[in-house]
């Protein structure tokens, strides 16, 4: 029989790895890049189109806190103020963490939404301009409030069903309140004591 020194041996060897190396891209038509993005395009078809969270904490490219989605939804950040009752849904904040946005759907059953002043352009102890309420017996309601936190007025839904534009005019001075609403069936004002 044939001896076979050394590199002969080593070059046989390479031959055969050579080959089943052939072998094995004829049966695995794909180079390792390759498989690295079918691997990858593999596990994006199997992403999830659902996430089951509690809550979710957007932030922004420096880090800070901007959209917070939660079930429920803490309290704002800043403020720290409780809400009225508890609330799921979202709140948008500004760059300095105060709540500008909110909309939710309360506990007690009522789906507000409300708009807030940035802090400082007005009596800081509510910040809210603009409050949009679907309530749970079935009325509505846009109020807005001044930079005092009055309410000047009121677009809603009244008790008969009917929608009413209403002025709210509060002279703490004569001790009393002046009401204007007017709806389809004209208006209607009435003074009222200021409590």
């Amino acid at each position: 029989m044939y001896k076979f020194d050394r590199v002969t041996k080593i070059l046989l060897g390479a031959l055969m790895v050579g080959v089943w190396g052939l072998l094995l891209q004829t049966i695995i038509p794909f180079s390792p890049a390759e498989a690295q993005s079918k691997t990858a395009a593999d596990q994006s078809s199997q992403i999830s189109p659902v996430i089951k969270t509690r809550g979710l904490i957007i932030v922004d490219e420096q880090g800070r806190e901007r959209v917070i989605l939660g079930a429920p939804m803490p309290d704002p950040p800043v403020e720290g103020k409780p809400r009225i009752n508890p609330a799921h849904g979202m709140m948008i904040l500004d760059p300095q963490g105060y709540e500008r946005f909110v909309v939710g759907l309360l506990d007690n059953g009522q789906m507000s939404m409300g708009f807030d002043a940035p802090p400082g352009k007005g009596d800081d102890r509510n910040r809210e301009r603009l409050h949009f309420v679907a309530d749970p017996e079935g009325g509505a309601m846009i109020r807005f409030l001044n930079k005092k936190t009055s309410v000047p007025g009121w677009l809603r839904l009244g008790e008969d069903d009917n929608l009413y534009l209403e002025f709210i005019d509060v002279q703490k001075d004569k001790n009393k309140v002046i009401k204007k609403r007017i709806g389809m069936n004209g208006e209607r004002t009435v003074e009222e004591p200021f409590k």
